[in-house]
């Protein structure tokens, strides 16, 4: 795919390929609207649903000659629901039926073109085999979504046109229909689908009780997810009543009787102190026993933070302050209103409040974390740890727990406590183990959240840890008999900061190839020429415990010079800013004899343990490709993989924990055999026999024919030559 001048290219049979496919993939049907009438009901949601289906013309002509009508499977609903009813009506005419349905009447029965309903995995579906227009009606029996009867999920077939009318047994329901919109535009349709829900609902139920009616605009969703919310007083005021109704047949009123909200709540704290900030994170475990809840507040401190609260179905939340918090509870539920209460009550360092809403009430229990930070103001000193108490009369006992972690090296002591009781680790709840990413150096639990807690927070210095380390380093050297070096260096290299490596080099030298894994790279000069930077690209976040490689070949510009084939042979290994775990040298000379090893690195006759090898392993992913690095952008020129040459005179060299910045050296006393040269009789025998041809037997040969084989033509040529010519000769 080319782009040239704002227009894209793309080869010819990728284009009749993208043709071909929106061919075989064309529209077979369509679903034009579809509504959707829902009442709750006790138990579960009665839907009525009605499609009105357009299935296009589908024949397809078999080899150009006949032609075969395909049936179709048009998705529905999900089997989650039960079909009570359904009903099925075609029409093969070519205009679309009106939408208030009274042509649909003179339809003719889905039988007649073997249209029916069927299920197949997790939808039901219909299955028809004509082109032409369906209507298909369906009742269904939908379970709610929770035990609270609060909530109902419906996977629909897709439509762009879909209408839902829904029915809460509740006066002022707070009905939410998820991705839907409001739309008066057919406020005739609207009255008169209300008008047949009442009416419905009224057969329906011997007492007629107050309900909660909306009708909304769907766009083209695969589920109908709709949610309410029932103020607590009538859903109990209803539920007496119904009781009532249900044991007395009589019309006499039955008193009224409303149950208080009652709850008890378990509080798990993790502290978690370094760097001059507390964080903390605070569980609360709500075990209702009486009533709903959805709306909880929670005093807190001034000097606190809040970051985050983190729970199912959480409408919003805020930090008020104590006269605003208290002024909206006022006007909320009676548990909020209690919560203002006891709000004024409370001591004069909780002046703010955490309010929280969910989308509707709660049963049994919830739980809720709220993540909070306090500044020291400095990384040592005394610290004061917040508390927070939930609010409320429904609130009948509180209690907890308590952890203290620390993140850094401080060291954390208990000056003065009240309201806590110290308790072992193995105490404190699972929650708190879980969210602690430290040892926990104090536990505490208390019964009532009005605790105090006053700790000393000593920071102590800092040491320094090794960051990174070269883990093993192989170095070859081969030397030839004019005195040229050249070097190849391979390091394993365990980093977790570095980002270079600094070389210092004891000479000039010249680069000849660097790679990282077996990826190329290219290094840069630090402070002098004498500094090679080498990038060590793979963060210490990658693996700490898989080492990387980094291979270099160098080549020495200055030769060592043998003196009169005798004398003594120095070198130092370029020093390194990091510590060497260790070092294996192998040094190749010409043919020599050595003797008087001096030096830090030791001789040996064999190494060890095996030096790194510059050979990569193929099936190894190298570090550049697992960071994602594009290698053809990284450096404009890349080096080559050099494999320097070897000789029969080896030496070995061995070191283990040394400093990198030490100067790493050896020496010994060389004496080079002398070179003999040796001609080689059997090609000198040759070139002999060549030369006694060329020079005798061939002149001989030319003389014997001229003179001897062919004297006639050398007598007529004779006499052919004139006198004067002849006298001459």
């Amino acid at each position: 795919m080319v782009e040239l001048n704002g227009e894209i290219n793309i080869p010819y049979g990728l284009y009749m390929e993208i043709e071909n496919s929106n061919k075989k993939n064309s529209l077979k049907y369509l679903i034009s609207h579809a509504t959707y009438s829902c009442i709750c009901k006790e138990g579960f949601v009665s839907v009525e649903c009605e499609y009105q289906i357009r299935v296009f013309n589908n024949k397809v002509s078999d080899n150009g000659n006949n032609s075969i009508s395909t049936k179709e499977s048009i998705q529905l609903i999900s089997q989650q629901s039960t079909i009570l009813e359904s009903s099925i009506k075609y029409s093969n005419g070519r205009s679309l039926c009106n939408s208030g349905g009274s042509d649909i009447d003179n339809w003719d029965d889905g039988e007649t073109v073997e249209a029916t309903i069927l299920t197949s995995g997790e939808y039901y579906y219909l299955h028809i085999g004509s082109a032409g227009k369906y209507y298909v009606k369906l009742l269904l029996s939908t379970p709610y979504l929770t035990k609270k009867e609060a909530g109902m999920n419906l996977p629909i077939p897709q439509c762009s046109n879909n209408s839902v009318f829904f029915s809460v047994s509740h006066k002022d329901a707070n009905i939410k229909i998820f991705n839907s919109f409001i739309d008066q535009s057919n406020s005739t349709l609207i009255l008169e689908k209300l008008q047949l829900l009442n009416s419905q609902l009224s057969q329906s139920s011997s007492s007629s009780s107050p309900r909660t009616t909306t009708f909304v605009k769907l766009a083209n969703e695969k589920s109908l997810k709709v949610q309410w919310t029932i103020s607590d007083e009538i859903n109990q005021n209803n539920d007496i009543n119904d009781n009532n109704n249900k044991s007395n047949n009589s019309n006499s009123l039955a008193p009224k009787v409303t149950v208080k909200p009652n709850a008890t709540v378990i509080q798990n704290n993790l502290c978690s102190i370094g760097e001059g900030l507390l964080l903390m994170k605070s569980h609360f475990n709500y075990k209702i026993i009486a009533g709903t809840l959805s709306l909880f507040n929670i005093e807190i401190e001034n000097n606190i933070n809040i970051i985050n609260v983190e729970g199912v179905a959480i409408k919003k939340w805020e930090v008020l302050d104590r006269v605003n918090s208290s002024s909206a509870e006022a006007s909320s539920s009676s548990s909020s209103s209690s919560s203002s209460s006891s709000l004024l009550s409370s001591s004069s360092r909780f002046s703010r409040v955490i309010q929280i809403q969910l989308d509707y009430g709660i049963e049994n229990s919830y739980s809720f974390l709220i993540t909070s930070e306090y500044s020291m103001k400095d990384t040592s000193g005394e610290l004061s740890i917040p508390s927070m108490i939930c609010m409320g009369e429904e609130i009948s006992r509180q209690r907890g727990f308590l952890g203290v972690e620390a993140r850094t090296n401080v060291e954390i002591s208990d000056i003065g406590n009240e309201g806590l009781t110290m308790i072992d680790l193995k105490e404190l709840t699972q929650q708190i183990r879980g969210m602690a990413n430290h040892p926990i150096l104090l536990s505490y639990k208390f019964l009532e959240p009005q605790f105090k807690l006053a700790l000393k927070v000593k920071r102590n210095n800092d040491c320094a840890v090794l960051v990174s380390l070269v883990e093993s380093m192989g170095w070859v050297t081969t030397v030839n008999y004019s005195g040229k070096m050249i070097h190849q260096m391979v390091l394993l290299i365990k980093n977790t900061q570095k980002q270079f490596l600094k070389i210092q080099m004891p000479w000039e030298y010249e680069i000849w190839s660097t790679t990282m894994d077996g990826e190329p790279i290219k290094p840069s000069i630090g402070e002098s020429e004498q500094h090679l930077l080498i990038p060590i690209l793979k963060p210490g976040c990658f693996d700490q415990n898989t080492p990387i490689k980094i291979m270099a070949v160098i080549l020495q510009k200055k030769p060592h010079i043998f003196n009169d084939c005798k004398g003594k042979f120095n070198f130092v290994v370029p020093k390194f800013d990091l510590p060497l775990r260790s070092i294996f040298c192998s040094l190749y000379l010409p043919p020599c004899s050595v003797s008087k090893y001096a030096g830090n690195l030791k001789n040996v006759d064999s190494f060890s343990s095996d030096p790194p090898s510059a050979v990569s392993n193929s099936n190894t992913v190298s570090s550049v490709s697992k960071l994602g690095y594009n290698k053809s952008k990284r450096t404009t020129h890349q080096s080559i993989y050099v494999e320097i040459p070897t000789t029969r005179q080896k030496l070995n060299f061995e070191q283990i924990l040394i400093s990198g910045d030490k100067d790493l050296a050896f020496s010994f006393h060389y004496k080079l055999e002398k070179v003999q040269h040796y001609r080689d009789t059997k090609l000198n025998r040759n070139s002999t026999i060549i030369n006694i041809i060329l020079f005798v037997l061939l002149p001989i040969f030319t003389f014997y024919y001229f003179f001897f084989l062919n004297k006639h033509n050398v007598g007529q040529v004779f006499k052919s030559i004139p006198n004067n010519i002849k006298g001459d000769l």
